[in-house]
């Protein structure tokens, strides 16, 4: 089906056609010239794709470059001249109908999205996965942080409206002093760690936090050496498993970008995939002012694609970005650039089997840290409990305002039910009014959640004693 040319795009490709050696330029889509997306079409996203990236250098290889359509690594007026040479092109092109006419036996009908897509599963669901200090095994840091109420408003709100924490062991997961060993004293640590924050009966996602030596040696690695650390990190699963059977056990951003990219050539690590209950691949991005939206889409249907959609995928979110001359995640994105490069790619990701259903992910959620505060603040020792309290409550501000625009986002993302269908599939779209707390989502029973209070008043945190403050700087 050849959609009409808008005539200044048209007028504009006939001048750009006579630059032949631009027109037909090599394009990183096998299949369609001037489809940065690989929707199997050429139009207004491709476009403003292009232009979004107008200038930008292509990022170190494996990473992909869909907006360099003509191998030159970067984006220019080139590849804009590539879309608007091919410009309502689609996949379904009938190349055989010469006179213009439409070929019905090649039309799909578009009106209705929901007649070319059978959904299966449930809803996307948000979660929290903010490191609060509270969650430290620093008994010291953990204490302040339950004192000055840190993330009160997060947390607060979260609670109201359905939105479970997903539990996290840092470190090494199962390998609990993150040795590249497992011993009988990392099982009994691991052990108590589930007793304090997992309940036997839990049936939501957990998330194993390992990123020691191997997970570096993931990046370079061949088959063997893959395979050694697959059976590493597989020991840990089912170690896992059977402390809490019910769990969904996963590791924190696998599959890696680069393993979804085009030209990944690299060992598989699909054993490893299928051999999780969930997978946590993350969408961080350190691009700020720049599109990355369709890069970030392409890389979760990827990861939805390599479990064949049988597991769930839950995208580990972050809102921070990188400092180019002080380094480290020391800045805040936009909402509205974590909104479009993070959560809606996340959640427009689909991948359709064989049989025609359409698979999505299972969940979003915001990673952060609170102890990125310390981190960033030289000052950090001389700071009184109110001053803390005040940076710590800036981070929480965020927090809140981008769950408050999650919560409402997964709605726009459920799928359309009739009013006989009963409550749906447990998650937070549908008909649930945000702000009610009759309204649940999530795991069937979730970890227990620690305190949460409205924060003192300042005057009385200002006259707290400092020895607990004092210990937690060591």
């Amino acid at each position: 089906m050849n959609t009409p040319k808008n005539g200044a795009f048209a007028a504009t490709a006939i001048v750009a056609a006579m630059m032949s050696p631009l027109a037909t330029a090599g394009n990183h889509n096998d299949t369609l010239a001037g489809d940065t997306n690989s929707d199997q079409r050429v139009d207004t996203l491709d476009l403003l794709a292009v232009i979004s990236e107008m200038g930008r250098a292509c990022p170190a290889t494996p990473e992909t470059c869909p907006t360099d359509l003509n191998g030159s690594d970067h984006t220019s007026v080139d590849d804009l001249i590539v879309v608007l040479v091919h410009w309502g092109d689609t996949a379904f092109s009938n190349d055989d109908d010469t006179d213009g006419d439409e070929d019905d036996s090649t039309d799909i009908d578009d009106s209705d999205p929901q007649a070319e897509e059978r959904l299966v599963g449930p809803d996307p669901i948000v979660m929290d996965s903010v490191y609060f200090d509270a969650y430290s095994r620093d008994q010291a840091r953990a204490d302040l942080g339950i004192d000055l109420d840190q993330g009160w408003q997060t947390r607060n709100w979260n609670q109201k409206n359905g939105i479970a924490v997903t539990p996290y062991a840092y470190s090494g997961g199962v390998d609990f002093n993150n040795d590249m060993q497992y011993t009988q004293s990392d099982l009994e640590n691991f052990a108590n760690w589930l007793d304090e924050n997992v309940p036997y009966d839990y049936d939501g996602p957990v998330c194993l936090d390992m990123e020691g030596e191997w997970w570096h040696m993931m990046t370079w690695a061949n088959q063997e050496q893959m395979d050694e650390i697959m059976d590493f990190y597989i020991e840990g699963l089912e170690y896992a498993k059977e402390m809490r059977p019910n769990a969904q056990f996963g590791y924190w951003g696998l599959p890696k970008k680069n393993m979804t990219a085009d030209d990944y050539n690299g060992p598989s690590v699909e054993r490893l995939l299928n051999a999780s209950d969930v997978i946590f691949p993350d969408t961080y991005e350190n691009n700020p002012g720049g599109n990355d939206s369709l890069r970030l889409e392409k890389h979760v249907e990827r990861c939805i694609e390599m479990v064949n959609g049988e597991i769930p995928v839950h995208v580990q979110m972050c809102p921070r970005h990188k400092d180019n001359e002080l380094g480290g995640w020391r800045h805040y994105h936009t909402n509205e650039e974590f909104i479009r490069d993070q959560a809606r790619p996340a959640l427009e990701a689909k991948w359709t089997d064989a049989e025609g259903n359409t698979h999505r992910v299972a969940g979003i959620a915001i990673w952060d840290a609170y102890v990125y505060a310390a981190n960033f603040h030289d000052d950090w020792n001389s700071l009184s409990e109110d001053e803390i309290v005040e940076l710590w409550d800036e981070i929480d501000d965020t927090h809140l305002s981008l769950y408050q625009e999650l919560a409402e986002l997964v709605t726009e993302y459920a799928a359309p039910r009739d009013n006989n269908s009963g409550p749906g599939t447990g998650s937070q779209g549908g008909s649930k009014e945000i702000g009610s707390q009759a309204a649940s989502a999530g795991p069937a029973s979730q970890p227990a959640a620690k305190s949460v209070s409205r924060p003192t008043a300042r005057k009385q945190i200002a006259t707290k004693g400092r020895s607990k403050l004092a210990r937690s700087r060591r």
